[in-house]
């Protein structure tokens, strides 16, 4: 997807047909755009300490054992009045000791612990979070996820106008160190939160607020929590894509969402092959479906925001006949030479590893300089399988873990 509009200016045999020649030119222009705002992005934030509202931090988790506690010491050592601050954590019927973890956390640092008696979805675990408390702020935490010291007091900042109803943390990777898959996920993390998030962000229109951190005005998530939970697609309830569709609804009233990048978190990603493309898949179901439903709205949205967000659609939604031509059809029939093609999206990759060494030092420390590489095979499986998989499968059900 990202090289086409380079391969297609290297490579004397490829067919330019307007349709591909099109494709290419968004490609191109999305990834311009991308690093651009990444430059230009400098919202006005408040000043530290000026807005110190009450805030809940709600943390859905299933199955997370012990790793549940080092998300809750994270909240208990935040730099931020401990009198402003409740923290909840749901235990969404876990069949481990998750239970045990959070109940040590309460008793540790005095949190709140609701436990349902069985597994009801991460919706459902952060509605009952929402009955507990009545703070003006509440923050979405992951249970995988850990936060800086400064998170909270960071991420509060963005509130600078009435009309920011979200606001999206960035997020690091814990386990980066741990094999070339977490190496790749670390690089992978860095330019989604700093490109991507930055464009929308630059428009006041994030389409999704990670679900690893990110905080809402609580009046307006109550306001749309009934719709949230009661959303279903192809006639079976919504249990995943609770961030997109979040943040979907959020926008659709009209409201502002942003990226704080100073605002960090740090989480933990697949080990193993399996987990990323069962991951990988989930998230490409989240993204088509709200994206669908996105379109009937979006275009509401200031005029860059609206353009990257249709620009995207395309070019995922084609991503398989561009890549399945390019590298499968055209060679098979003796019309395209694949190998301009793959030059072009090894040099984006090149591209984007170049930005993540440039910006993310010292944590860059952690991985080797073509860590990024595997990004390559793993982004052509994702476009010839993983994407049509999930096309074909969005009625799946699950609360989706590593």
């Amino acid at each position: 997807m990202a090289a086409c509009i380079v391969s297609i200016r290297i490579s004397n045999v490829f067919s330019y047909h307007p349709v591909f020649a099109a494709y290419g030119a968004v490609v191109g222009a999305l990834i311009i755009a991308r690093y651009v705002f990444f430059a230009l992005y400098n919202p006005p934030l408040l000043a530290p300490d000026v807005y110190q509202p009450e805030v809940a931090a709600i943390i859905p988790a299933k199955n997370e054992s012990m790793g549940i506690y080092a998300t809750a010491r994270s909240l208990a050592e935040q730099d931020y009045p401990s009198e402003k601050l409740t923290v909840v954590l749901v235990n969404d019927g876990s069949t481990d000791d998750t239970g045990y973890w959070m109940d040590r956390a309460a008793t540790d640092f005095g949190f709140k612990v609701i436990h349902l008696a069985e597994n009801k979805g991460k919706r459902i675990a952060i509605a009952e979070g929402m009955k507990v408390h009545d703070a003006e702020v509440t923050a979405l935490i992951d249970s995988d996820v850990q936060l800086d010291r400064d998170a909270l007091r960071e991420i509060l900042r963005g509130f600078y106008s009435p009309r920011i109803a979200a606001i999206c943390g960035h997020t690091d990777v814990q386990n980066a160190d741990v094999n070339w898959l977490t190496k790749m996920q670390a690089q992978q993390y860095f330019i989604a939160f700093r490109t991507f998030r930055a464009l929308e962000g630059h428009f006041r229109s994030v389409i999704c607020c990670s679900g690893a951190f990110s905080v809402y005005r609580t009046s307006v998530l109550r306001g749309i929590m009934k719709q949230w939970l009661s959303q279903t697609f192809l006639g079976v309830k919504r249990t995943f894509g609770d961030d997109r569709g979040l943040t979907n609804l959020v926008l659709r009233e009209g409201l502002e969402t942003i990226y704080v990048p100073l605002a960090r978190a740090s989480t933990i990603v697949p080990e193993t092959l399996s987990r990323y493309m069962a991951q990988q898949v989930r998230w490409r179901r989240s993204f088509i479906i709200e994206a669908i439903i996105g379109v009937r709205h979006m275009w509401r949205r200031p005029l860059g925001a609206a353009m990257a967000f249709y620009a995207l659609l395309l070019v995922t939604s084609m991503a398989p006949f561009i890549v399945g031509y390019f590298l499968v059809i055209g060679p098979l029939t003796g019309h395209v030479n694949p190998v301009g093609y793959l030059i072009g999206l090894c040099l984006i990759v090149m591209l984007h590893q170049t930005f993540y060494w440039a910006f993310q030092l010292p944590p860059a420390k952690k991985v080797g300089f073509l860590a990024l590489m595997p990004m390559l095979p793993m982004w052509i499986v994702a476009s010839l399988l993983m994407l049509p998989w999930a096309m074909l499968t969005l009625g799946t059900r699950g609360w989706g873990t590593r």
